[in-house]
């Protein structure tokens, strides 16, 4: 399994969304997941789970697309309406923003960030949970 990529119109918040407004920091599509910057007056960037710890501390996901300095909506919790998933799947945060099924993280190469769990083939409730940690190589 490789990382997924959400079809944008098909990103929309479901049941229980707990959503949150801010500014993107840089450019970044609707379905990506994403960090707030506290070095940039904590606007919205894509996370990266091999960069560092802070790029790793995913906060949601991008409800809506932008550029730098653009107002954004990001979900933080609640279930996410979206495609590409295997049901039953525990989810975390690879590279660029995406997410990638758990049996891919590597302790390696990878800060672990939780992102949540397939309920089915397009729902997957949200529970970010950067443990930040990982990453030994």
């Amino acid at each position: 399994m490789a990382d997924i990529t959400f079809t944008a119109a098909s990103v929309k918040p479901g049941v229980n969304a707990v959503t949150i407004g801010g500014m993107f920091g840089a450019t970044v599509t609707q379905g990506l997941l994403v960090y707030s910057d506290a070095d940039d007056s904590g606007d919205y960037k894509l996370a990266d789970c091999t960069s560092t710890t802070a790029t790793a501390t995913c906060v949601g996901v991008a409800l809506s697309s932008g550029a730098d300095g653009q107002p954004c909506v990001i979900q933080t919790s609640g279930y996410l309406t979206c495609d590409n998933l295997t049901a039953n799947t525990v989810y975390v945060l690879s590279a660029a923003g995406k997410p990638c099924p758990a049996a891919d993280y590597s302790a390696v190469t990878d800060y672990l960030t939780v992102i949540g769990v397939a309920v089915s083939t397009t729902s997957l409730k949200l529970g970010i949970n950067c443990a930040g940690t990982g990453k030994t190589g």
